[in-house]
């Protein structure tokens, strides 16, 4: 297994398990998409299990975000960026130095 995948499996399998053991469950669950059961398994997990696992193939990952929602966020993201161009044009027409009042 790539090395860097590894460390992403188990800082994952941290995170989760620091969530799980922080009473915020709900959020284990909800942000990095466990189950109930694996909840379960988490929680009494010790570090070295957790590197068994990070190293096997085990774990997948399966993206979960809505490809219109990223449309929308890009296309706001866009349109502030094309404002702050503009923006950033208009006020260097004040610049003698670029065409505006010399």
């Amino acid at each position: 297994m790539d090395e860097n995948l590894y460390n992403l499996n188990l800082e994952y399998l941290i995170v989760a398990q620091t969530l799980i053991l922080s009473a915020s469950e709900q959020k284990a669950m909800f942000c990095l998409g466990l189950t109930p059961e694996a909840v379960s398994l988490l929680r009494t997990m010790p570090l070295t299990q957790l590197k068994i696992v990070a190293r096997s193939e085990h774990l997948t990952f399966i993206p979960r975000f809505n490809p219109h929602k990223w449309g929308e966020f890009l296309q706001i993201e866009k349109r502030e960026s094309e404002t702050s161009d503009k923006r950033a044009r208009d006020l260097l027409m004040f610049l003698p130095s670029y065409g505006g009042n010399s």
